[in-house]
């Protein structure tokens, strides 16, 4: 895929680990199923028992029965006793894991995904701000992607990113302060990086997965060295930013959305009413024209890409043999 209007200017989840918690519960479920049949059978049995239906030695054989169904259920407490904690265990060892498996979404096949993405915020604007987004995206069942600034998260920002995460919303880092990364030293680049990816986690409960360099600037040797997650870049630059104009927005997102728009990633910014306002027709646009708005680790997963760290993308449409995130 093309790269649309790229500028310099400004500007994940899934695991085979639910496989074998799968096996587990059914194996215990099956169990538990033979268990509750025999003892079904074994109360009827001895229910019937004393209107003296049964002679003697049938008698004694239902009782050995029942000591058998005894031993199993003490058996199968044991198991239950060993296995939970294990199988819960597994299950909660990784708040992100967990969320991860909890949001994911069914796809339809035959309709295109791509992914909107909204840098420099969160915008805690009252009107035409973050949270006005954020509903639009949950009353269209869509999900978008935020690449946040650290400078802009804090207590007061706090509720955006945890309703981000509570939609299934992805939030990434985009540096502290805007900064041009291939300016900085590799103490720079740390700094830059991982205090807001500390932030991230802070307010928001989740580990940051992904980086997208102010500018998109990461071409050198010093940023790609430096840096544990993979760089984001886009296919379509909306050029929000520069005209502040919600017509421009919505007139060049549909110039090109006729184009082969599957895996696309769209460049925007949560921090211009415009850009919020151009969003208001967007998004059920897109949507009733069957596209499934999706975060940049679900396309990565559905279009089969593994995000490697250090690594840029710009746009998310090439397949790989190594899915395992």
């Amino acid at each position: 895929m093309h790269r649309i209007n790229e500028t310099n200017d400004e500007d994940s989840c899934f695991v085979n680990d639910s496989n074998k918690r799968e096996k587990k519960m059914k194996g215990l479920k099956r169990l538990a199923g033979v268990l509750g049949v025999i003892v079904l059978l074994c109360g009827m049995l001895t229910g019937c028992s004393g209107k003296k239906l049964y002679s003697e030695e049938e008698l004694t054989q239902i009782h050995d029965v029942i000591g058998t169904v005894e031993q199993m259920t003490k058996e199968f407490q044991n198991v239950i006793t060993d296995s939970l904690p294990t199988l819960l265990g597994e299950m909660s060892s990784s708040s992100d894991d967990l969320m991860d498996f909890i949001s994911t979404r069914k796809y339809d096949p035959n309709k295109k995904i791509i992914a909107l993405t909204f840098d420099d915020g969160p915008s805690t604007d009252e009107t035409n701000g973050t949270s006005d987004l954020l509903d639009l995206l949950e009353q269209y069942d869509s999900r978008a992607t935020f690449f946040c600034v650290g400078n802009n998260i804090n207590e007061k920002s706090a509720p955006l990113l945890k309703r981000m995460v509570s939609l299934g919303c992805e939030i990434g880092n985009h540096s502290y302060d805007h900064a041009l990364l291939t300016d900085l030293d590799a103490k720079g680049v740390h700094d830059e990086i991982d205090k807001t990816n500390e932030l991230i986690k802070q307010y928001s409960g989740k580990d940051c997965r992904l980086i997208r360099p102010p500018y998109g600037a990461a071409n050198n040797d010093i940023v790609p060295a430096n840096v544990s997650q993979p760089f984001i870049m886009w296919d379509v630059d909306t050029l929000d930013w520069k005209t502040l104009n919600a017509a421009s927005v919505i007139s060049l997102v549909e110039k090109y959305k006729e184009q082969d728009w599957d895996g696309a990633v769209i460049l925007m910014h949560d921090i211009h009413p415009t850009t919020i306002e151009a969003c208001k027709t967007l998004i059920p646009e897109l949507v009733n024209d069957g596209y499934q708005l999706v975060t940049i680790s679900e396309l990565a997963y559905l279009k089969g890409v593994k995000l490697e760290a250090g690594q840029s993308y710009w746009g998310i449409a090439e397949k790989s043999t190594e899915t395992d995130y």
